[in-house]
């Protein structure tokens, strides 16, 4: 796909209106009930905090069995062999040289967001199935690439967006989709959370750059964004934001924003507003992370962790209504799903197409940001993102 093609809003709701079936909500495949699923090989690029929490996730997966690692960092492929238990794959510094490898039918890509593309591209050139983490590109052109690849590999490219695999959120959506809750017309996020600079978090120190995450919003926020998208049933049409970095200047070369606040306009006059904070206490409810959208009919919490509740309007509401599922592990529902489609020949929940249009919002709020104007969807097609904020 080239910027000349972008997602029009009709095909952006084709892709995310949710079908599933029982089995699917379940996390069961109905073709494997009560059968021994068959093994698939695996390999992990980038065997991190993030890469290892994805292999212990994937080896939960009934079938499954990982063949290969790889990592320039010593330590990191020592934890991972040691994560990997009786399996003891074989390791690579190199990953190209580990796609040489002839038994890797699938590979997880989880290095930072700056490597993502060239990566995802050359796993699905080699004909392996790819579960990528998020964000999947950091440019608009290198999205389309990517989006472009997927198509037409005989792969499967599944995206790190996990909050799409939160049980919850897939029985609240629908309800909220059909109109249960009225007209959504207003959303608020946060994500407020306390950093003290990349020497707090080890080696991560890409984390901290613009040119190696994409800022914040991009590397983080874009998992709130998506939830707020998945609510709205669309992608914004423009956004307003400022930010800056303007309490956290380290020593070690952060440049990243510390802190900003968005305005969302969606179709139908719809908004939402999101705000991030990377030196919010957390306690006494000054941090952490919200999701609260507002309806003609009921408002709902939409809680990452526990239960949604739904709060109905008028004089003879019922009483708040809990949405809630068994505690489930959202990172290994979709690991799941992603072995699922493998065997099954699916498509993933949160498939390239979903990957594309949240990483497009992050950037299009990030334009905004670093433009200190109000931008449009088909601006951000047409003109790209800069990778800088604007100065003055």
């Amino acid at each position: 796909m080239n910027e000349k093609r972008p997602v029009t809003r009709r095909n952006f709701l084709q892709k995310s209106t949710i079908a599933i079936s029982a089995p699917a909500i379940l996390g069961l495949s109905s073709s494997l009930l009560g059968k021994e699923p068959a093994e698939v090989k695996f390999a992990v690029i980038g065997t991190g905090g993030r890469g290892r929490s994805l292999l212990g996730e994937a080896l939960k997966v009934p079938g499954t069995r990982v063949t290969a690692v790889c990592d320039i960092n010593p330590d990191a492929l020592d934890q991972a062999l040691k994560a990997s238990g009786s399996h003891k794959p074989k390791t690579y510094t190199n990953y190209r040289k580990l796609l040489e490898q002839k038994d890797i039918e699938a590979v997880i890509v989880a290095t930072p967001p700056y490597l993502h593309k060239a990566m995802i591209i050359n796993v699905l050139a080699s004909g392996r199935h790819c579960y990528a983490e998020k964000p999947m590109a950091l440019t608009v052109h290198d999205l389309d690439a990517v989006v472009e690849t997927a198509r037409s590999s005989k792969g499967i490219l599944q995206i790190g967006q996990q909050l799409r695999y939160q049980k919850q959120f897939r029985q609240l959506m629908p309800r909220i989709h059909n109109g249960e809750l009225g007209k959504i017309g207003f959303i608020r996020g946060q994500r407020y959370g306390d950093w003290n600079g990349p020497g707090s978090r080890g080696s991560m120190k890409w984390l901290w750059t613009i040119e190696e995450s994409g800022d914040q919003i991009v590397e983080q926020s874009v998992h709130e964004l998506d939830v707020i998208n998945w609510i709205m049933n669309d992608h914004p049409i423009r956004i307003a934001g400022l930010g800056g970095q303007n309490i956290i200047h380290d020593p070690e070369g952060a440049n990243v924003f510390d802190t900003y606040g968005l305005t969302l306009e969606y179709p139908g006059e719809r908004h939402a507003v999101f705000s991030m904070i990377k030196y919010a206490p957390y306690s006494h409810n000054m941090g952490g992370r919200i999701i609260n959208a507002y309806g003609e009919k009921g408002s709902v919490d939409v809680q990452l962790s526990d239960p949604c509740t739904i709060l109905w309007r008028g004089k003879d509401a019922p009483p708040p209504e809990k949405v809630h599922t068994p505690d489930v592990d959202f990172g290994y529902e979709s690991m799941k799903d992603f072995f699922r489609c493998i065997r099954e020949g699916d498509k993933p929940f949160c498939d390239a197409q979903i990957g594309r249009v949240t990483a497009l919002t992050a950037l299009l709020g990030r334009k905004a940001m670093y433009e200190r104007r109000v931008v449009t969807w088909e601006d951000l097609l047409r003109e790209g993102a800069p990778v800088k904020p604007i100065k003055g």
